[in-house]
């Protein structure tokens, strides 16, 4: 879940940007708007912002200069938004080191694809953070959102679970967590909780309880038999129904 706050003297345009944000299904999912800078920086006192999307000229105090007073209040990240194509803005803005510089009128798809862009690397930003001090405190090398993620699928594996619903859960954009799980674990999303699905079935299997194969199915998590049995075979090379006997001709019961 990141914080964007909006800043602009004209309230339609203040309103559209806003219904873009929303729409576009970005990580951005706290928002607040804002007239002009000092309104902005009066509320930076108790909402710090992940983000700034700034128009440049304003009454009162223009973009650049809220800027500067805004980065005073540790915001660092912002978006400039303007009717002219100035290339003594962009200068100037490239000197503040504000991260895109978009003309009016907006366009949804650019601001929309921009966003999702940004909070990857703000998120990615946080993860090298926590990994720095993971490695100071001697707590291992996965982050904490990686590690919130298997607790949570190793308790949520029974249901129906997708790498949306986990991203809901942890408040982060689907994309993000699921790179982010990948570059750490070295695994995707779907290998790994098919993988810890077919542990627990073969727990199942081997219980000595002869559960039913699709009650089995239902309890790590498959609605549908038949895609148990896929997955399962693909993960072991045998059936659920061949792994169970062949193991039982063994003589190993859990």
């Amino acid at each position: 879940m990141l914080k964007l706050m909006i800043v602009d003297d004209e309230p339609i345009i203040l309103a559209g940007i806003k219904d873009m944000v929303e729409k576009g299904n970005t990580a951005f999912t706290m928002i607040k708007t804002a007239g002009d800078g000092e309104e902005a920086l009066d509320m930076m006192d108790y909402f710090q912002p992940d983000l700034v999307i700034t128009d440049i000229q304003m009454p009162e105090m223009d973009g650049l200069e809220f800027i500067r007073k805004a980065k005073t209040k540790n915001v660092e990240r912002f978006i400039i938004l303007s009717g002219y194509d100035i290339f003594e803005y962009a200068q100037r803005a490239i000197r503040l080191q504000v991260a895109e510089y978009l003309l009016k009128p907006i366009n949804e798809t650019q601001l929309v694809e921009l966003l999702k862009r940004m909070a990857i690397d703000i998120l990615d930003q946080r993860r090298l953070e926590g990994a720095t001090a993971s490695k100071t405190t001697g707590e291992g090398t996965l982050s904490e959102h990686v590690k919130l993620l298997k607790d949570y699928l190793h308790t949520f594996y029974m249901k129906d679970i997708s790498l949306s619903d986990a991203a809901e859960y942890l408040g982060l954009h689907p994309a993000y967590i699921g790179q982010l799980f990948k570059r750490e674990t070295g695994d995707t999303f779907v290998h790994y909780i098919n993988g810890l699905r077919m542990g627990k079935a073969k727990e199942l299997l081997l219980s000595g309880e002869s559960l039913p194969l699709d009650k089995i199915a239902g309890l790590v998590g498959f609605e549908n038999p038949r895609t148990f049995y896929k997955v399962f075979r693909k993960y072991t090379g045998q059936t659920p129904g061949e792994y169970r006997e062949s193991h039982f001709e063994k003589g190993e019961r859990l």
